[in-house]
């Protein structure tokens, strides 16, 4: 799984590939080693921006272009093996001979991004308004979710727990803990359960939040 790096600065998330100064690059897919992975939230990641295999110029073969979650061990991840770099986003200054070895396979580099304000999420989460009423069937759920409108990409999941669950703003959506829901479909729980429903992004941060207190078909 990809997810988008936090590292930055504490409380902004930033977007795939935010160190290119153009989207004409070149991507290719290629398997991210754990090790040397920083540690957040209870996993590992390999960070955007890092040179891929290592900052060493006679192994360099690019860039990784998104955050690679390796906790789980060696993943698939994108790395750019062409493109234009701004190096003052990168989350590390290329070792000695790096940034020759990456222009000798296409690289262009450019010392600083131009002034501007930084794509990012909300520190606090959008409210949402969730109510919980009994489902058709026994043992069901309608949920009603209002004050967010969905724009392109972004997606319901929801949790249910003796208390409501929890999540922060622009946290990546752990999929084994939520449920992807299309917003219409009834909910299996028990009453007196407590539902919590999210908003994330076509990339998996969470935006708004809401909860409830489940009324079940009984």
């Amino acid at each position: 799984m990809s997810f988008i790096e936090k590292n930055a600065t504490v409380g902004k998330t930033y977007a795939p590939g935010w160190f290119l100064a153009s989207e004409d690059c070149k991507r290719e897919t290629r398997q991210i080693a754990q090790a040397g992975a920083t540690s957040a939230n209870g996993g590992k990641y390999q960070k955007m921006g890092s040179f891929y295999p290592a900052n060493n110029s006679s192994t360099v073969e690019g860039i990784l272009y998104e955050d690679v979650d390796v906790t789980s061990g060696d993943m698939p991840g994108s790395v750019v093996t062409e493109g234009i770099v701004y190096l003052d986003r990168l989350p590390a200054a290329p070792a000695s001979g790096v940034k020759a070895a990456l222009e000798g396979k296409g690289f262009k580099f450019i010392d600083h991004a131009p002034e501007a304000i930084r794509p990012e999420y909300p520190a606090d989460l959008i409210a949402l308004n969730v109510t919980s009423s009994a489902g058709t069937a026994s043992g069901d759920t309608a949920i009603t979710v209002t004050g967010y409108t969905l724009k392109s990409g972004e997606g319901y999941y929801y949790a249910i727990g003796d208390s409501a669950p929890t999540i922060n703003a622009g946290e990546i959506v752990d999929t084994t803990a939520w449920t992807a829901w299309d917003g219409d479909d009834e909910i299996t729980a028990a009453s007196g359960k407590k539902i919590a429903i999210i908003v994330a992004s076509e990339f998996g941060e969470a935006k708004a939040y809401g909860s409830a207190t489940v009324v079940a078909n009984t």
